[in-house]
């Protein structure tokens, strides 16, 4: 079972690319898919959207997975590869997560994934104004990520992509990151760059 673990700030876009991506793999690749929503509070937003596009979907709530020891994290990913055996396991977690906290977190205590990647979703109409305000979840989020989806590129509003690009390769010189905007259908060369594995 292969692992995409995806974070990006609230509104980001995490939900649209994962729909797309699980529908790529099932589609195009034809494997299966299994998709995990990490949410804070009482219900869950997401799910509704990941049910009716026929995917499956494990609920975890009452907090943040990186905020807790994970122990509801590894267990649900246990049961999914017990119970499912899927091809994939899909992800998301909530807005306020630092996805390298929790990619360590499985990457320690979980031993049923074969491949392992961390997709953080940037927003470029919000880029600036998260950064000023929130800059060290930000840059927490943004910290050890695989790669880098640069989404909403399609808003007239918004900083200039080379600056971000920049600021992105401040704060991880080794990311890799690739331009898109989920809104619109997904190419698939970004598809397959979320996709592949080193």
């Amino acid at each position: 079972m292969r692992i995409l673990l995806f974070g990006g700030f609230l509104g980001s876009g995490k939900t649209t690319t994962m729909l797309q991506v699980a529908k790529y793999l099932t589609d195009v690749h034809q494997e299966t898919v299994a998709i995990i929503e990490n949410e804070v509070g009482a219900a869950g937003i997401d799910d509704k959207l990941f049910s009716a596009s026929g995917l499956k979907v494990k609920q975890l709530f009452g907090g943040c997975v990186c905020c807790q020891i994970g122990s509801d994290l590894i267990s649900a990913i246990s049961e999914i590869h017990g119970s499912i055996h899927p091809d994939w396991l899909l992800i998301e977690m909530t807005g306020l997560a630092f996805p390298s906290k929790t990619a360590a977190t499985i990457k320690k205590y979980s031993t049923v994934y074969s491949a392992f990647k961390t997709v953080t979703i940037v927003d470029r109409a919000r880029w600036s104004e998260l950064k000023l305000m929130l800059e060290p979840l930000v840059t927490g989020q943004i910290k050890g990520s695989d790669l880098i989806v640069l989404n909403k590129t399609d808003l007239i509003a918004g900083e200039d992509v080379k600056s971000i690009i920049k600021d992105l390769k401040e704060i991880d010189a080794h990311i890799t990151v690739v331009i898109t905007s989920a809104i619109n259908e997904l190419p698939p060369d970004v598809l397959e760059e979320i996709v592949s594995y080193e």
